[in-house]
């Protein structure tokens, strides 16, 4: 009697296990079957539309920059001047532009918000901030092109409000002022470091005319690097760099 009451028990408990067991795997696929047929979350939606809108963004932005690239290349590979007064001169740099009369200059720091081109402009909208004064103003600065001669006008200028291109220098850049232990250092290649330096001039500094070596010397022992600083006679008074690695030099500004 014992015995089969145990037999009973047994049955009884692996009864209850099955059916534990039977109502777990019910109840899983029951899940399975409800995260399968739920739609996609909002969350999901919301991720998605916002990576198509940051696509949207990127591609918009790409011709912008390209615009402002584009035109800022313009700006600083000319030279520029008062029309009927070549004493007035005005040149672009990396961030800034510098007008000058001859006896003064005048520093104007900028950056550019937005640029685009409409009806044969470009243009370039810009926050200046001129030497002295707390507050940057916004302006627009815009180039055009009228029988094949550029021009540049803009309320931000401080000297004259519109420049017409002017012609460069079209001579060589000199380099004045070498001497060793620089000389030296470069293995005696003053003629490559002048044609870099001219190089560089002609998309930059297109007025200078010379460049004086200022007499430091930056040597990289370990990286084979030699560094020495310049000062062009552009109305910018530009200081470039050229650094002489591996038998040739490169320049910067």
């Amino acid at each position: 009697m014992q015995k089969k009451n145990k037999l009973m028990l047994a049955a009884a408990i692996g009864m209850v296990a099955i059916v534990i067991g039977s109502t777990a795997v019910r109840c899983s696929v029951a899940h399975t079957v409800e995260e399968r047929a739920e739609p996609a979350s909002s969350d999901t939606t919301v991720e998605s539309a916002s990576q198509a809108q940051d696509a949207g963004q990127a591609s918009q932005e790409a011709p912008e920059e390209d615009a402002t690239a584009e035109t800022l290349a313009l700006l600083r590979s000319n030279a520029w001047q008062a029309e009927g007064m070549p004493e007035k001169t005005l040149a672009f740099r990396e961030g800034s532009f510098v007008e000058s009369d001859g006896e003064s200059v005048r520093l104007t720091a900028f950056e550019v918000k937005d640029a685009g081109e409409a009806e044969g402009q470009r243009y370039l909208d810009i926050d200046v901030m001129r030497e002295g004064d707390p507050y940057a103003t916004s302006t627009t600065l815009i180039v055009d092109e009228e029988d094949g001669a550029l021009s540049v006008a803009c309320d931000g200028f401080a000297a004259e409000k519109r420049y017409v291109q002017g012609a460069p220098s079209g001579a060589e850049v000199a380099v004045a002022g070498l001497a060793e232990p620089y000389t030296g250092l470069i293995d005696g290649k003053a003629g490559d470091l002048a044609s870099a330096i001219g190089q560089w001039c002609k998309g930059h500094a297109p007025t200078a005319t010379s460049a004086s070596f200022d007499g430091e010397v930056y040597v990289d022992v370990r990286g084979g690097r030699v560094s020495a600083t310049f000062h062009l006679d552009d109305a910018a008074s530009t200081i470039v760099t050229a650094v002489y690695e591996g038998g040739a030099f490169s320049v910067a500004g």
